[in-house]
This record gives C-alpha cells, structure tokens and sequence, in this order.
C-alpha cells in the first residue's frame, strides 16, 4: 500500500479542514457486515452458557443460576466479539483483522449454492486466504494480483455477497 502524502499547509482544503473544531472523521465504510452465528448458532452458545449454571445445581440452586446468567452472557460477548467484520473502506477491503488494498484485487465473483460449496469443499484452495463460515451459505472469491503475495485469492463468506462485490467494483473503479 501506498503511503499518503502529508498535507500542505496553505491549500484551502487543508486550512478550512484544520480550522474546524472537530477532527475530520474517516469515510463511512461502503460495506459493512458482521457475520454473527446463526439461530442455531445461538441457541448452542445460550445451552453451554447453561450446563455451566448445570454443573452448580447441586451446591447451591441460587448460585447456579447466577453462574448460569454470567456464564450466558459471557458466552454470548465471545461469539459476537469473534464474528469477523467484513468491510470495504478508504479503498481497502478488511476481512476480520486482515486487509488488503482493493487495487491489489481481480474481478470479485459471487458464489452461492453448489459453486460456493464446491469451492469451500472439493475445489478448497490452499493458498487462498478463507474467511468461511459454515453458518453462512454465500461468499465471493477474488483472485489477488500481486505477484509477490503468496496468496492467490481471497475467499470470504457474506450473506449479501452481491452488495460486496459492489462495494468492491465500485472501490476497484475509484482507485
């Protein structure tokens, strides 16, 4: 990725963008999606959140259900905090903690059904980067450009992988 020029002190952009009380906020991303677990998903994270407050019945059935309702809701923060974020901003794509520049990418294809299956089963690619969610049934694969990265494309699971694919085109033509 490139490096963005320091700004220059006495352009009109740059002045009234400093004179204004509050810092310039960063563009709001063109896509955004979290992929949180499905309702079933949930209902296994709620049930081991559960068996813990199980396991205390014995003692004492007041503390067990106190450990039960933390034990929930601790459950409940970890999947959320461990759903990756999907996003295209700044002419970047991010997939959890990994990004790349959108300029780095080839033409975004949506899979869904049997192709998306194939491509995350028999026709799996090893030096692909995978971000795959076995909740979510649709994703788009992108080859990756750069001849220096081993990596030969990027595989991400999304539920609405057309409006990803979108974002990136559009990032794509704006780069």
């Amino acid at each position: 990725m490139t490096a963005a020029p320091d700004p220059v002190p006495g352009t009109p952009a740059n002045d009234a963008a400093s004179s204004s009380p509050h810092p310039a906020s960063p563009t709001a991303p063109s896509y955004r999606e979290r992929l949180l677990p499905s309702p079933g998903a949930w209902i296994v994270v709620v049930a081991l959140g559960s068996i813990v407050g199980l396991v205390i019945v014995p003692l004492n059935s007041t503390l067990a259900l106190i450990v039960a309702i933390v034990s929930i809701a601790i459950a409940i923060v970890l999947a959320v905090q461990y759903s990756p974020v999907v996003a295209v901003r700044d002419g970047t794509f991010f997939v959890g903690r990994a990004q790349i520049d959108v300029g780095q990418l080839g033409e975004p294809a949506v899979l869904e059904g049997e192709e998306w299956k194939l491509l995350i089963g028999q026709d799996f690619e090893p030096l692909a980067y995978h971000c795959v969610r076995g909740w979510v049934h649709a994703g788009i694969r992108v080859d990756v450009l750069d001849e220096e990265d081993p990596t030969s494309a990027w595989v991400v699971s999304s539920r609405r992988p057309q409006d990803l694919v979108l974002a990136l085109r559009t990032a794509q033509q704006q780069a």
